[in-house]
């Protein structure tokens, strides 16, 4: 089974956790709304940038999973910059014995006036196409 879980402020993250979400065949949930994981293949996180760091919900999240829990994890997001959260969700769930693809979604998000308009419909498109391929190749049905 596979699941898409995000934390999202301005509603960029959240437009492409929907598009994955969609994509794989299930629903996004919100950290926050009382999200239950139990024996997820592919989790799927959405975890945007703000001020150079993952949201602290997010942290706390990610700290309370095992890898009981969940097989792998793969990490997509928007941020102002284009900074990816792969490096710093790698950090906390892989000494945890919960491993991180190494391949990672990112695109840009808007923010004041800076990138207006993305995610676009390319970003969209683009993130589908990554979680059916990130599926395809880890052998998980979609």
């Amino acid at each position: 089974m596979n699941a898409v879980v995000y934390v999202s402020k301005s509603g960029n993250t959240k437009k492409l956790s929907d598009v994955i979400a969609q994509a794989i065949g299930v629903d996004a949930q919100a950290i926050g709304n009382g999200v239950n994981l139990a024996q997820i293949d592919l989790l799927f996180i959405g975890a945007s940038i703000y001020a150079g760091k993952i949201d602290s919900a997010l942290r706390k999240f990610l700290q309370s999973l095992t890898p009981k829990q969940v097989a792998k994890a793969v990490v997509f997001g928007t941020s102002m910059s284009g900074k990816s959260a792969l490096a710093e969700i790698k950090s906390i769930l892989e000494p945890k014995g919960i491993p991180v693809c190494g391949e990672a979604f990112q695109c840009k998000g808007a923010f004041l006036w800076f990138n207006r308009g993305h995610p676009d419909a390319g970003d969209m498109s683009r993130a589908a196409d990554f979680a059916r391929n990130i599926c395809a190749k880890s052998g998980v049905q979609a």
